[in-house]
């Protein structure tokens, strides 16, 4: 297998026009590749561990000591925003449209991600465990460390 380094932008017409096998292909254009053809081989994001956490805000020990109710409130809004992108799908898509390039036709059809309020901690040791097997990490990630009870 051969990787050929390629911009977001520039896979679809790439695999559509079979100068590459296959491309790791995420938003929106992985609904652009699709509609010209494209197949999904794997889902990468979902393949990796069951409910893959992909993303997730940090905070300091000092700022949760020094303004813990700025600390609560911050949770309670991402929370409560979260919770409301998982049901209200057509307001996420409208959202898109305010921040970014995205046609509106694409954004219609785009796969849209879960939108969990807690960190998966399971998917994240298959996280730490791939990057060590993978060589980019020399030791596994401490999870406790990096990750407060109220994850």
């Amino acid at each position: 297998m051969k990787f050929v380094e390629l911009d977001f932008p520039d896979m679809p017409a790439a695999v559509a026009a079979h100068r590459v096998d296959a491309a790791w292909i995420v938003e929106p254009f992985l609904s652009q590749a699709r509609s010209r053809g494209a197949r999904v081989v794997a889902w990468n994001l979902v393949d990796a561990a069951p409910d893959l956490t992909i993303a997730t805000y940090f905070t300091t020990d000092k700022m949760m000591q020094s303004q813990p109710d700025l600390v609560s409130r911050f949770k309670a809004a991402m929370d409560q925003s979260l919770h409301y992108a998982q049901g209200h799908p057509d307001e996420v898509r409208k959202v898109l449209l305010t921040y970014t390039k995205i046609p509106p036709p694409v954004a219609q059809q785009i796969t849209l991600p879960k939108f969990p309020t807690q960190v998966n901690r399971s998917s994240l040791q298959t996280l730490s465990r791939l990057a060590q097997q993978d060589g980019l990490v020399k030791k596994p990630v401490d999870l406790d460390a990096l990750l407060d009870s109220g994850s």
